[in-house]
């Protein structure tokens, strides 16, 4: 199952985007897309919810108003399939309401994600505010708009980088044990 989101559904998603940035492909399709894909992932879900528990918690989202979800949305699933317990809260999501899920749900894990490079600067500073809120909890971020900032992420307060879900996985196995 990991492998069909990471080499398949990612991969698929990720030459959807490139297409679509190109004009190649226009919304509607770029959206149906997504869509199926979406369609897909549930597929999955007696799978990865069957899965035993770890007692550890993932929080994860997209930063400020970044409509893009996918690829951390099939994070979240992924952590699930490895026994967390994550709490998806989607696109879009705004500062404060990250904090109080925070707060209500206390993650072991954050992760973060940005698709499109200006939301990276509201990213920056949603990290450090976490960590001044939150100086123990444990940030990861990734996506995307990271893959082009010459290692960005280094000059911030992070706990990890993640260029993909798997990498994520196996450094929070390698932290949390």
């Amino acid at each position: 199952m990991p492998a069909i989101y990471e080499q398949v559904l990612a991969r698929t998603m990720h030459e959807v985007g490139e297409l679509w940035h190109r004009n190649i492909l226009t919304v509607d399709k770029e959206h149906y897309a997504t869509s199926v894909t979406q369609t897909v992932m549930s597929r999955f879900y007696d799978e990865i919810f069957s899965q035993p528990r770890k007692q550890l918690t993932l929080l994860s989202c997209s930063v400020g108003s970044e409509l893009h979800e996918m690829g951390v949305r099939m994070l979240s699933d992924l952590f699930e399939y490895q026994g967390w317990d994550t709490y998806y809260m989607g696109a879009s999501v705004p500062d404060a309401a990250i904090l109080n899920a925070i707060r209500e749900r206390k993650p072991d894990l954050v992760a973060l994600s940005v698709t499109m490079p200006p939301y990276l600067p509201v990213c920056e500073q949603l990290v450090r505010n976490l960590r001044s809120e939150y100086p123990e909890l444990k940030i990861a971020v990734g996506g995307q708009a990271f893959r082009t900032t010459q290692a960005l992420w280094e000059k911030w307060p992070i706990d990890h980088y993640a260029s993909s879900a798997s990498a994520l996985i196996q450094w929070a196995s390698s932290t949390f044990g």
